[in-house]
């Protein structure tokens, strides 16, 4: 019996052993399954990567509704109306009128009934609609994929699946992989990142997200078709620009200043994405904070002193106000302009060479005659104007000039000053109150006024004297009328630069910024007289380019300046 027990026992580990070893032969085989990752945080294991991927797309209705660009609008609801109540609809309710209006419109006379420019706001009552039927139009037009059809959606940025092999049978159903990964980022959707790299160190590379390249390009191109007049783009690009035979100007460049790249990439749904070039150009044009003013023209009202009364340049008037071609155009008393601000993304750059006819004006000529009484004054020769054919080159950025280069100035008649006796037996250190010497040579452009302005940076700005460019760098800069130098100073690259301030003892200052060099012979406490060479012209100081800032105060402080030009009409 004992013997038995033993071939019992014996026979029973047997068993056990046989079995083990057949579940464990059973189950050799790994089971393939995915873990899911996002940001390298393990965040469960799914069966299908598939699975995974279907059951995303699958959410594209709900995920659309988040991107601000696919809620859409009806502006033009009452034409709508119009052609719902057409016989041939009668029978058909709301939504389906619209399915039939936008299926068959070939039949309908829509021209102002703009489908792409729909746009149905969910909570808002619409004329006879409740807020449930305008809900009811939106979802169906977004299901339906009618304004933009985005025809895939993608896990988000970060998501890696990893293939692995285990013997844990154990998964994540893919509903809860999804919401896990939804709580912590959102889904994208293919299309294209554009980097705009910043000129300035101060400011932040800007980052565009489209749908595609065009609509980019297509932005580019409005921007350019604010700056550019469009006759002139347009030969510009065909290369149909014709030859200058006597004056005439013809663009030689148009670029974008900043470096743009782009990459194809997946966005968040949770990004601004641009889906159309109109809404990327006004970005680009005016910024995220553009604000429309409307003001009523008063009587006496010019495009000039609106834009200076409401701190804006004149460029930025005629941005907004595209019935107007220029700054001498005649406002009507009783209608209304547009007073808004730019604050540009990129820089438009435009390289001109033009060839124009300039009136010179008269030089004016003081001689001092001891015959006559002290303060007596004579004209014994009238001054009269020139004509000048100037070649130049112009660039200028965003409208603004910011780099004359004279090329060529040919005498076509010259001028004839003005010449004034003056009774005394010595040069007066006290300047004329009536006639003032111009500072420059001939051949001069004013590439900025006295008011306000739009920088080349966008940012709007006031504009302290006149800006007189296109005599040339090193070209003489004269003395405006007699008087004593007070100010010869260099501020190296900031404000005025290299710049003389003259009291002219009779209540004016003038000074005169951005020299590249002083004139010898003179300083501080020197007494000079009109059209004594002070200086030469140069960029030093806050200048794009080589210019001449002139500028007329009634004391020594800034706050006493004057717009120059007046004291030469």
């Amino acid at each position: 019996m004992k013997k038995f027990g033993i071939y019992f026992l014996v026979v029973l580990l047997s068993l056990i052993i046989f079995l083990v070893g057949f579940d464990y032969q059973t189950n050799k085989q790994p089971y393939t399954y995915y873990n899911v990752y996002l940001d390298s945080e393990l965040i469960g294991t799914i069966e299908s990567k598939e699975e995974l991927e279907i059951y995303i797309n699958k959410q594209a209705d709900v995920i659309r509704k988040n991107v601000k660009d696919y809620s859409l609008k009806v502006d033009a609801i009452d034409t709508f109306n119009k052609y719902s109540k057409n016989e041939e609809l009668k029978d058909y309710n709301d939504i389906e009128k619209i399915n039939y209006i936008l299926v068959n419109k070939k039949n309908y006379d829509l021209t102002d009934f703009d489908v792409e420019n729909l746009k149905i706001y969910k909570n808002e009552k619409l004329y006879n609609y409740s807020s449930e039927q305008v809900e009811e139009m939106r979802d169906y037009i977004l299901k339906n994929n009618i304004y933009i059809n985005v025809e895939k959606i993608y896990t988000p940025n970060g998501i890696e699946i990893k293939k692995i092999f285990t013997y844990n049978e154990k998964t994540t159903p893919v509903p809860e992989i999804y919401k896990k990964i939804i709580e912590k980022k959102s889904c994208t959707i293919a299309g294209y990142k554009f980097t705009i790299k910043s000129n300035n160190t101060d400011q932040k590379d800007i980052t565009i997200y489209t749908i595609d390249k065009q609509t980019f390009s297509d932005a580019i191109e409005k921007v350019i078709n604010i700056f550019v007049d469009d006759d002139a783009y347009e030969s510009y690009k065909n290369n149909t620009q014709s030859e200058i035979t006597s004056t005439g100007s013809i663009i030689e460049n148009i670029y974008v200043q900043e470096d743009i790249t782009y990459k194809a990439t997946n966005i968040s749904v949770e990004e601004t994405i641009y889906t159309n070039s109109t809404d990327l150009s006004a970005y680009l044009l005016y910024g995220d904070n553009f604000e429309e003013k409307k003001v009523e023209v008063k009587a006496g009202d010019s495009i000039e002193s609106i834009s200076f009364d409401n701190q804006i340049s004149v460029q930025e008037f005629l941005i907004f106000n595209q019935q107007y071609t220029g700054i001498d155009n005649l406002l009507v008393a009783g209608t209304e302009v547009n007073i808004s601000k730019v604050d540009p993304k990129i820089q438009i750059v435009v390289e001109s060479y033009e060839v124009v006819d300039k009136v010179t004006d008269f030089s004016t000529v003081e001689q001092y005659d001891e015959s006559l009484s002290q303060g007596s004054v004579i004209v014994s020769q009238e001054g009269e104007q020139g004509l000048e054919r100037v070649s130049q080159r112009v660039k200028s950025v965003n409208g603004e000039i910011t780099y004359v280069d004279p090329v060529d100035k040919e005498t076509i008649t010259s001028s004839i000053p003005k010449i004034i006796n003056i009774g005394t037996k010595y040069i007066p250190n006290v300047g004329s109150t009536t006639s003032w010497g111009w500072p420059t040579d001939s051949g001069y452009t004013f590439s900025s006024y006295y008011g306000y302005r739009l920088s080349v940076f966008g940012e709007g700005n006031f504009h302290s004297g006149l800006d007189i460019a296109g005599t040339g760098y090193g070209s003489p800069i004269y003395a405006a009328n007699n008087g004593v130098i007070e100010t010869m100073k260099d501020l190296g690259n900031t404000s005025y630069g290299k710049h003389i301030i003259i009291n002219h003892n009779n209540g004016y200052y003038s000074l005169y910024g951005h020299m590249s060099a002083f004139a010898s012979g003179i300083s501080v406490g020197s007494t000079v007289s009109r059209g004594d060479i002070i200086g030469y012209v140069g960029s030093s100081g806050w200048a794009t380019g080589p210019h001449l800032h002139f500028e007329i105060r009634t004391c020594p402080q800034y706050s006493c300046i004057t717009n120059p030009l007046d004291y030469y009409r």
